[in-house]
């Protein structure tokens, strides 16, 4: 079976989705946001199922933030995809609705894949959060 190839804004546009489908917010520290991308990106590069275009995609260890991912997370506030206060980002909602997410996987394809990274990004969140609160 051959790997689905995507655009780096395609696979935003699916993990969104993905992450959409299990709730509408997305809740953390810019770091900690940035990181859990972070942890996807890694994880995404072990997948034999998605093969995406990572080339403009950054991430700098150092500080742990990635200006493509800023980037991402901005144009998609002016899409009205996402809402967030600026300048930082500690509870983002996502504007999807669940049919809309969904339709998005669909005509991405690899649904599964897509819900498994929406995972990683998620348990990484909940890893990182204080305990007592919640998503």
């Amino acid at each position: 079976m051959e790997s689905l190839k995507l655009t780096a804004e395609q696979f935003f546009d699916g993990l969104l989705a993905a992450i959409r489908l299990n709730g509408e917010f997305i809740v953390g520290e810019p770091t900690e946001v940035h990181r859990a991308f972070y942890r996807v990106l890694k994880e995404l590069q072990k997948s034999n199922i998605l093969d995406v275009d990572l080339f403009d995609v950054d991430y700098d260890p150092l500080y742990g933030q990635s200006g493509w991912f800023d980037r991402a997370l901005t144009t998609a506030q002016r899409d009205a995809v996402l809402g967030f206060a600026n300048p930082s980002y500690k509870k983002i909602i996502i504007k999807y609705s669940p049919d809309e997410g969904d339709a998005i996987l669909g005509l991405l394809g690899a649904r599964n894949e897509f819900q498994r990274l929406a995972e990683v990004f998620r348990g990484s969140l909940s890893a990182a959060a204080p305990r007592g609160s919640s998503l």
